[in-house]
């Protein structure tokens, strides 16, 4: 088995899915502007687009604000459940063990088999934004803004497969048949400024949405909203961080879930 067909096997499995699942097709074309009319709903329940301005202490134009904050929430939750939850599924359906023995390590058949769905996914989402976009900022200024939160979430997505693999590495070690990252997903959406910016936090809070790679993945989105072009060296800044934690997080979840393996093979946790 080659890595193509790591590749190709997660891509086949969703679109013959929704081949016969048509309502969860429509539902998931409806999803990121249902979430986005949320946030807005209750942005301007509670206040005006100027108050919007004044809290966040930027320049910001509070729709497209909203529609980067939509896109990388909906990717990161994406990527969270598809790596980390994938072990848990497969616990739950007694097909764990075929994926250990597998001739590949478990870490690179969740990522890799996962990483075409994510961008196919995620880039129809964003095509869905484009018309608000353009309406928001005009034609060149929101195609600008689709490059920016485009680049967000494929850069995002390095660190995070990293991030949510070492979570898959310490359910495997865990005898838990309750779904984990149900409650633990809002926490890191929140922490990661996923509906307020984490520079407004507690100096706690703050703290840990700094370990966190969608902190910087939902700033690098949010640079599109601003009004007049995004600063390059804060671009650069945030891309470069990224592919710092990249390196940590990826490095990390290959040993741990190598650990890991052993660990539940030999207690038997699977």
């Amino acid at each position: 088995m080659g890595l193509w067909t790591l590749l190709k096997s997660g891509l086949v499995l969703d679109i013959y899915f929704f081949k016969n699942n048509r309502a969860q097709l429509v539902s998931m074309f409806a999803w990121p502007y249902i979430l986005l009319a949320l946030m807005l709903g209750m942005g301007f329940l509670f206040g005006s687009a100027e108050t919007f301005k004044s809290n966040v202490g930027v320049e910001a134009d509070p729709v497209v604000f909203f529609v980067a904050s939509t896109l990388i929430a909906m990717a990161s939750l994406s990527v969270m459940w598809e790596v980390g939850g994938t072990v848990l599924y497969h616990r739950w359906i007694g097909t764990l063990p075929y994926v250990l023995i597998a001739p590949y390590r478990t870490s690179i058949t969740l990522v890799m088999s996962y990483i075409p769905r994510y961008l196919l996914w995620s880039f129809m989402q964003l095509s869905e934004f484009v018309p608000v976009l353009i309406w928001r900022e005009g034609l060149v200024g929101g195609l600008a803004d689709t490059l920016v939160m485009g680049l967000a979430i494929v850069i995002g997505m390095l660190p995070l497969l990293g991030f949510a693999a070492i979570f898959g590495s310490f359910l495997l070690t865990i005898k838990e048949e309750t779904n984990v990252l149900s409650w633990l997903n809002p926490i890191i959406l929140i922490l990661s400024g996923a509906f307020y910016p984490a520079y407004l936090f507690p100096i706690w809070a703050r703290f840990l949405s700094m370990l966190l790679p969608t902190t910087y993945t939902f700033e690098l989105a949010r640079l599109s909203s601003l009004v007049g072009a995004p600063k390059l060296a804060e671009m650069t800044f945030l891309i470069a961080v990224l592919l710092g934690m990249s390196f940590l997080y990826n490095a990390l979840s290959f040993t741990l879930m190598g650990k890991a393996e052993k660990r539940a093979l030999k207690s038997g946790a699977v």
